[in-house]
């Protein structure tokens, strides 16, 4: 199987205490992106880079180890 990782993906987005924002983890290939970093952005910023002609995909699990394949 090949896998090939997403170089910059959404990990996690969670409501703020501010209404109209968001906490957004996106971690990237190009950084040290284990520790979940969260940034305060307006849900208007998710909405334009989760759409094209842009579009940042969700993380798959377990990013950025690919997933194992259990021999059985």
């Amino acid at each position: 199987m090949d896998y090939q990782l997403p170089p910059l993906c959404i990990r996690s987005i969670v409501p703020a205490e501010t209404p109209g924002r968001v906490l957004l983890d996106m971690p990237s290939l190009w950084r040290d992106s284990d520790a979940i970093s969260l940034i305060n952005v307006d849900e208007k910023i998710v909405n334009s880079i989760m759409s094209d002609p842009y579009k940042v995909p969700m993380c798959p699990p377990g990013w950025p180890n690919p997933p194992t394949v259990d021999a059985e």
